[in-house]
C-alpha cells in the first residue's frame, strides 16, 4: 500500500509495472499522447515499453464516437461540454452498452497487446482506459491495468469504468480530488506528472523576452489571430510564433494578415515545442495539459486563455496556483514584459 500525501515520480515506479509494457494513450488534445511519451522515456530502464495511440487500435465507429464527435462539439459549441464532463448520464451510456452487448470492434487493440506479449498497460486518460478494461472484462485476461488520470481535478470519465479490470490509479492530485470512488482493489498512487527530456535543461537557457510563443492545442482552436494582431500592434519589435497546429483556416488567415513580416511566423502541426521554446521567455496558450507541463518545465511564464470547459478549467486552476501562470491581457504581458526588458539592461 502506497501512502497517501506522497507523490511518486513514475520512473520510482519501475517495479509496479511487469514488463511487456504497453502504453495506450490519446490523440484528443495532444496532450495525453506527450505524456505519453514522456511515460515511456521514464520507464526507459524495463525491457519491451512500446506506446500507441487507442485511435489506432480502434474502429473507426469509436473514433467518430470517441474523437470526431467531440472536436466538432469543442470547436462550434463547446458550452454543451459542461453537460458531457457534468452529466453522468453521457459516460454512463456508453458504459451501460458496453457492459450489455460488448460489441465495439476493438481487433486491433486485441492483436497488438497479443502479438506483443503485454503484461501491463498504462492507460494514459480514461478513453484508453475504458476500452482496454473492456475488452480485458471480455477476454478474461491475466495482465495489469493501470489508469493514470491526466487531469488536475474531477472528470467524470473515471467514475464509468470497468473498475474490476483495473488495478491501479496514478493520479497527479490526491485520492479525494479525483472525486471517484475506487474498489478497495485499486491502488491509489499520487505522481508527479513527467515532462519529455530536454524541457528541464530549457530553465538554464530564459529565452527572450521579444520571442513569444502562441499555441491554442493541436486542435488549434483559439483566438491566437486576434492575440497576434493586439501584441503585433502594441510591440512591433515583438517576434511572434503562432503555433496553428491542424487548423489549416487559422494557419492561412495569419499568413494573409502578415504576409511575409519577419515579426510574426505561423507554423501547422509539429513533434514537439521544444525549438520555439528555447527561443521564446513566454508563453500564451489555453491551459492543454501538454503546454502547461513542458513550458513550466522550461522555466517560461505563462499567460492563460480560456480553455475547454472542465479538464482545462481544473488545469488553469492548478496552473494558476502551481505555475505562477496568469491569465492574459495585453496589460499584464506589457508589465511583466517591461519588468523583464528593464531587468536584461541592469540599473540606469
Amino acid at each position: 500500500m502506497m501512502p497517501d500525501g506522497v507523490r511518486y515520480k513514475i520512473a520510482e515506479l519501475t517495479t509496479h509495472f511487469t514488463p511487456p509494457v504497453l502504453i495506450v494513450s490519446t490523440q484528443v488534445g495532444r496532450g495525453a499522447y506527450v505524456l505519453g511519451e514522456a511515460i515511456h522515456q521514464q520507464l526507459s530502464l524495463l525491457p519491451e515499453v512500446h506506446h500507441r495511440s487507442i485511435e489506432d487500435l480502434v474502429s473507426a465507429s469509436i473514433i467518430n464516437e470517441d474523437v470526431k464527435r467531440y472536436r466538432f462539439i469543442s470547436t462550434h459549441a463547446p458550452w454543451l461540454l459542461y453537460l458531457i464532463y457534468k452529466v453522468p448520464i453521457f459516460y454512463y451510456r456508453k458504459y451501460l452498452r458496453e457492459k450489455v452487448f460488448g460489441r465495439a470492434d476493438l481487433h486491433k487493440l486485441r492483436n497488438a497487446i497479443e502479438s506483443l506479449k503485454v503484461r501491463t498497460v498504462l492507460c494514459i486518460s480514461h478513453r484508453p482506459a475504458f476500452w482496454v478494461s473492456a475488452l480485458k472484462r471480455r477476454e478474461g485476461w491475466n495482465l495489469a491495468v493501470w489508469g493514470v488520470g491526466v487531469e488536475f481535478g474531477k472528470n467524470l470519465g473515471w467514475r464509468y469504468q470497468f473498475w474490476e479490470q483495473i488495478d491501479g490509479l496514478l493520479s497527479p492530485v490526491s485520492r479525494q480530488e479525483t472525486g471517484v470512488e475506487l474498489p478497495a482493489h485499486v491502488r491509489f498512487i499520487e505522481v508527479e506528472l513527467p515532462v519529455r527530456a530536454g524541457f528541464r535543461e530549457l530553465a538554464e537557457h530564459p529565452g527572450s523576452p521579444d520571442a513569444i510563443l502562441l499555441v491554442c492545442g493541436a486542435w488549434g482552436q483559439g483566438p491566437l489571430l486576434s492575440i497576434a494582431e493586439l501584441l503585433a500592434n502594441a510591440l512591433p519589435s515583438l517576434t511572434i510564433h503562432a503555433l496553428c497546429g491542424d487548423n489549416a483556416k487559422l494557419y492561412a488567415a495569419i499568413l494573409r494578415r502578415f504576409g511575409n513580416s519577419p515579426s510574426v511566423r505561423a507554423y501547422q502541426t509539429i513533434p514537439t515545442l521544444h525549438p520555439l521554446l528555447r527561443v521564446c521567455a513566454s508563453v500564451v496558450t489555453k491551459p492543454g495539459l501538454g503546454t502547461i507541463l513542458e513550458a513550466h518545465a522550461a522555466g517560461r511564464k505563462i499567460f492563460l486563455l480560456k480553455g475547454m470547459p472542465v479538464a482545462e478549467d481544473n488545469n488553469a486552476h492548478y496552473a494558476l496556483e502551481q505555475m505562477r501562470a496568469e491569465w492574459f491581457t495585453l496589460e499584464g504581458f506589457l508589465r511583466w514584459y517591461r519588468g523583464k526588458s528593464d531587468s536584461l539592461q541592469g540599473p540606469a
